[in-house]
């Protein structure tokens, strides 16, 4: 074993930037060392001293990925510079070294884990039944369809009559075929008031009712903007496309969001009308309202789905002109190496052809 050498370093300096790639590990022999890092939770840039004796850079070079942190020297330190192959061979005989690592990195995942949780808004008072479809979904889009359906299986077992129950439905059969996780299927959204207790029966009939009659009903309804995007999501799963695009067009007027997740429905909801408009064949009204979501948003997260439809719609139109060029462009649209630009490339090939 060559063992660990000896650096010295000025202050001021750098040992390493955040996002370098290096296996050395580091041990603190004598001096001050600052960790300069982002705090997940407030995106404030948060600095966090190094003890003496103490090791840092060990996560980042054990799991070969790149630095999180940047680690810089304040009045001069000397510092236990390990490479790999050192280190490996160094702790494998000081088991105490080893547990009191895995402590700490427990606590350090317990805390990030529990952090992205309160950022996503899973925070610990989130209704197990939002948990169990958002587990369900993330299986899914890392294309684990077994264990995909069979959370979806989970959440219609223990939540039949729940506020997902149409979704969980649609992508569990979908799952079970293998198909890949559907390309405009709008983001799941957490929404406690709906999720705070079991749907009774009278909550279920009045899920299920139109539009039209919900808007003469009274104040017990949940009329919040994350509710009726949820119910008309629904709707749609159900193939109730004439309900769904009643509520989308209701909450394209809404202005009373509190959050950016929101705003984000309301402004999605005149793309989802679209696709509504799509499934009932309506192709005149629904490639209006994809070129009205795309010039009304042009920085919108449904843009490069709207210009697909629109290019669809051209193709069943039979200007194949138009859904080649309109094709062509979904392609070039970031990300390039989606499922969709790779079904658009092929489209304009084959339209082209």
């Amino acid at each position: 074993m060559a063992g660990p050498i000896i650096r010295t370093y000025k202050g001021g300096s750098i040992i390493y930037f955040e996002k370098d790639r290096s296996e050395d590990i580091y041990v603190l022999r004598q001096g001050r060392v600052v960790l300069t890092y982002t705090a997940i939770d407030s995106g404030y840039e948060v600095k966090e001293d190094v003890r003496l004796g103490e090791f840092f850079g060990v996560k980042s070079a054990l799991g070969k990925y790149p630095r999180e942190e940047t680690a810089q020297v304040v009045g001069g330190a000397t510092v236990l510079v390990f490479k790999l192959s050192d280190f490996e061979t160094f702790v494998a005989e000081k088991t105490h070294l080893i547990l009191k690592m895995m402590k700490v990195f427990s606590s350090q995942l317990r805390l990030v884990h529990k952090k992205l949780r309160e950022i996503l808004g899973q925070a610990e008072a989130r209704n197990p039944a939002f948990e169990l479809m958002n587990v369900a979904e993330v299986f899914y889009k890392n294309n684990n369809f077994e264990h995909a359906a069979y959370g979806f299986g989970k959440y219609l077992e223990h939540y039949p009559s729940g506020p997902y129950a149409g979704r969980a439905t649609e992508l569990q059969d979908l799952a079970r075929k293998g198909t890949p996780y559907p390309i405009n299927m709008p983001p799941l959204v957490y929404d406690a008031a709906s999720t705070r207790a079991p749907m009774s029966q009278e909550n279920l009939q009045n899920i299920m009712k139109p539009a039209a009659e919900k808007s003469n009903m009274g104040a017990g309804t949940d009329n919040t903007i994350t509710s009726l995007y949820n119910r008309a999501h629904t709707f749609l799963n159900v193939g109730k496309f004439e309900e769904a695009a009643g509520i989308f067009k209701d909450l394209m007027v809404r202005t009373d969001f509190k959050y950016d997740s929101e705003k984000k429905l309301v402004d999605n909801a005149l793309f989802q009308m679209g696709v509504c408009f799509l499934k009932l064949n309506n192709l005149d009204t629904a490639s209006n309202t994809f070129s009205a979501y795309i010039k009304k948003h042009p920085s919108g997260e449904s843009v490069k789905e709207s210009l697909f439809h629109l290019a669809e719609i051209a193709e069943q139109q039979g200007d194949r002109q138009r859904a080649g060029m309109l094709f062509g462009k979904v392609a070039l649209l970031p990300p390039e190496r989606d499922s969709l630009s790779q079904k658009a490339r092929q489209k304009a090939k084959e339209l082209s052809a």
